[in-house]
């Protein structure tokens, strides 16, 4: 027995590094489809499990596929849970053999746990290892019941269930520590990837992520034979504003005049601060006359709103615009770049709060 409970212990194992790839970038379980994809996983884990299981009788059989169920329903509640327990009960009716009676046993012990470890995540409070206790128990003791069910109170029964309590809560603690360094260690990667493509100050894409938004556009640019637009941005005398009120002063104007562009652009538009107090759109299927009149009028929002600094004052600024399209002013991605900083410039040499063009 022991040396089976091992092979299920890895198993259990692999799949959690198999899991922790699949769910790399979105390590937060926060749409149904993770949630479904979290519970098919699981479903499948608990299927390879009872593949190798330990046959206690002819139509019994004991394994770990229960925990297959509370990873599902710790990490995706209800939805993941009963995904998990649907396909482990589907698949012991389909590739398994057994009585009716020990079927319908089980199927009614995999939707208890699934129903019940789902209830204990969502409605029990404390620190999550005394959830994942609590469901651990609710689980032994379950199919423990079941089990005495269907093969009767012997020495040899009380032999097998204390084996497989001690087994089942060694791996449980396992999975449970496992687990948990791999969401965490998912959670630091997408955290470090937010703050390598994020502006710190301005939530919106910084230079490095400009760039490799301007190569992705370009490319679907070139393969739908659309109209790409680029606006860069540049704040009217800034340095006045950091000599005037200070940096703190300045650095709120910069997040305030960033979540103006974004609420003022369209949501396929990608808004980036591409440093300093130069910002950027680009502008996905958007002609060079269609960017004019975008660039004209987030021109006239800036110049029109008022701007809170940390002390309460409002202050106003204006902002310089220069335009380009890729696939209509320029062919070239060097070029198309360099048109739209000329533009910029020349809207600053020629009295700012402008949109110039070429």
């Amino acid at each position: 027995m022991l040396k089976d409970f091992f092979i299920h212990s890895s198993f259990v194992i692999t799949f959690l590094f198999i899991g922790g790839s699949l769910f790399k970038n979105n390590p937060e379980m926060n749409t149904t489809l993770q949630k479904l994809k979290l519970g098919a996983l699981a479903g499948i884990l608990g299927s390879v499990l009872m593949a190798f299981s330990i046959q206690i009788t002819p139509v019994i059989i004991m394994d770990l596929r229960h925990i297959a169920i509370l990873l599902s329903a710790f990490y995706g509640g209800f939805v993941s849970a009963f995904v998990a327990a649907s396909i482990i009960n589907i698949s012991r009716l389909v590739f398994f053999d057994g009585s009716m009676e020990t079927f319908l046993v089980t199927v009614l012990i995999m939707f208890i746990i699934a129903a019940l470890a789902a209830l204990v995540q969502k409605k029990v409070k404390g620190p999550d290892f005394f959830k994942w206790t609590i469901m651990g128990l609710i689980s032994l003791i379950t199919i423990s019941s079941g089990f005495l069910y269907l093969m009767g109170f012997s020495n040899q029964v009380y032999q097998i269930l204390v084996n497989y309590w001690v087994i089942t809560t060694i791996s449980g603690v396992l999975v449970y520590f496992l687990a948990g360094y791999i969401v965490q260690s998912n959670q630091m990667f997408m955290q470090l990837k937010t703050q390598s493509a994020t502006d710190f100050l301005t939530g919106l894409n910084n230079v490095r992520q400009f760039d490799s938004s301007l190569n992705e556009s370009i490319e679907s640019a070139q393969e739908l034979n659309e109209k790409l637009s680029l606006l860069m941005i540049d704040i009217d005398h800034f340095k006045k504003v950091n000599d005037t009120y200070g940096h703190q002063a300045g650095d709120e104007v910069l997040r305030q005049l960033g979540g103006l562009l974004i609420t003022c652009s369209r949501p396929s538009d990608i808004v980036s601060r591409n440093g300093g107090e130069e910002f950027s759109l680009l502008l996905k299927n958007c002609s060079y006359s269609q960017a004019l009149e975008i660039a004209e009028r987030q021109r006239g929002i800036v110049e029109n709103h008022r701007f809170t600094l940390p002390n309460g004052k409002e202050i106003k600024i204006t902002i310089s615009l220069g335009a380009s399209t890729y696939l209509e002013t320029t062919q070239c991605l060097e070029e198309f770049i360099k048109q739209a900083d000329d533009t910029l410039y020349k809207a600053k040499r020629t009295g700012r709060n402008k949109v110039s063009s070429l």
